[in-house]
């Protein structure tokens, strides 16, 4: 399930962005939920974390620009992918400066809003994306959110790391195992695959992880794990 946010001061302009998506779910394997928001400071008071967000540049006397807002989601969410929709051509290369993905003109061209879509979804499935599917929906989670994955017997557990709640899902650990990337996750325990950009320390009984969770190590992959995560640390240049 993809969290969609539309975040503009014009009811019009939220529909209009609201029934492309519509239209476009009709047409693609497409699962989403949508939100609206009048301004950015009631985005950013939400707290929520979106996957995608389209966000307006102008609200008028009503609050922030659409830069500064981007900013302040940057703060706490470096993941969501923004597409700007305005009027203003012309800050285009400045939205760049906020990780901004696509930008759309305003009025909306049917096409150019497909192709971003495509592009999104796109991107889903090459940057490392789990889909996973509970209760007759398909969900996508970013690697790089997911902080490890606990086995439960034929189910397992998915802890994130960006606050959101922990997540059930009727696979086993070994099959969402095989989904994910080697070089970022490692099975520390027969119940436990944790992702190592999420390594706070660790000893030969136990890794505790930045969100404080403490997950046990066997004593038997330890020299392992202790190698890996070297050469994880060197990749990642800390």
């Amino acid at each position: 399930m993809v969290k969609i946010a539309v975040c503009d001061d014009s009811k019009y302009m939220r529909g209009e962005v609201k029934n492309r998506i519509l239209q476009y779910s009709m047409k693609k394997d497409f699962d989403y939920t949508i939100e609206e928001y009048e301004a950015g400071e009631k985005l950013i008071e939400s707290g929520i974390k979106y996957d995608l967000i389209f966000m307006d540049y102008e609200f008028e006397d009503n609050g922030a620009n659409g830069l500064e807002i981007t900013r302040k989601i940057r703060e706490y969410d470096k993941n969501s992918t923004i597409v700007f929709v305005s009027s203003y051509p012309s800050i285009v290369f400045d939205t760049f400066e906020v990780g901004t993905f696509r930008f759309l003109t305003k009025p909306i061209d049917d096409k150019k809003f497909n192709n971003v879509l495509d592009s999104f979804l796109q991107l889903m499935e090459e940057d490392n994306v789990l889909k996973v599917r509970l209760d007759g929906e398909n969900h996508f989670f970013k690697e790089s959110v997911i902080a490890y994955v606990e086995g439960m017997g034929k189910n397992c557990i998915l802890h994130f790391g960006d606050g959101r709640k922990e997540m059930e899902c009727h696979e086993t650990l070994g099959a969402v195992e095989g989904r994910l990337s080697p070089k970022k996750f490692y099975r520390c325990y027969k119940s436990f695959l944790i992702n190592l950009a999420y390594v706070d320390s660790y000893n030969r009984d136990e890794v505790t992880m930045t969100t404080g969770d403490k997950l046990i190590i066997s004593r038997l992959k330890y020299k392992e794990f202790n190698n890996i995560y070297s050469d994880y640390l060197v990749k990642v240049g800390v």
